[in-house]
């Protein structure tokens, strides 16, 4: 089994999470939605608040195929599967050929859903630990050098681009399905 990427209504990815659990059997699909807990101020207030890692994205290990594909876009809510080739956005069907290099191809499922690079995803599950949320670090600072002490940061200095003292968090540059995204993580100082 692979790890791919639902593209589903932003708001929606708890929903669509129990529609899948109450769909698929877990040995078939397995779903995940990976939430972060930041600190935020509101009117003087200091409170944790829980948001999605990447809004609008649910996380599926599964053996995809096309039967399994179409069953889950029967949930009007869950847009595509995120993929490089991005053909499936043209219209285009499974049987569809395409002239590559002037030679006719048939598409294949590697045109519809593509799956994640073990690489980046054993980055997201590592930061998850055991639950779907991924809790404070602690930091310290030490000469300019950010070490982090303990929590899902641990060991992902060379990630961290940017400490904001004030809010107590950290920029960390993530890599998925090869674009690189700028996340803001709760931390706390020690």
């Amino acid at each position: 089994m692979s790890w791919y990427v639902l593209y589903v209504k932003s708001g929606s990815e708890s929903q669509i999470k129990k529609w899948i659990e109450a769909k698929f059997n877990r040995s078939q699909i397995y779903s995940v939605i990976p939430k972060r807990k930041v600190p935020q101020k509101k009117a003087g207030q200091e409170y944790d608040v829980v948001k999605p890692l990447f809004p609008g994205y649910i996380f599926v290990e599964t053996k995809m195929n096309f039967s399994t594909y179409y069953q889950l876009r029967e949930n009007p809510l869950i847009y595509q599967t995120l993929n490089y080739n991005n053909l499936k956005d043209r219209n285009m069907r499974s049987f569809d050929t395409i002239l590559i290099d002037g030679q006719a191809e048939t598409l294949d499922e590697s045109y519809f859903f593509k799956e994640i690079p073990m690489e980046e995803m054993f980055i997201v599950l590592n930061l998850m630990q055991s639950n779907d949320t991924i809790e404070y670090s602690q930091v310290c600072i030490e000469d300019s050098k950010v070490i982090v002490k303990s929590g899902p940061l641990k060991g992902m200095e060379r990630f961290i681009k940017k400490i904001d003292k004030h809010k107590k968090r950290a920029k960390v540059l993530l890599t998925i399905l090869g674009s690189e995204l700028l996340i803001d993580f709760g931390i706390e100082f020690l």
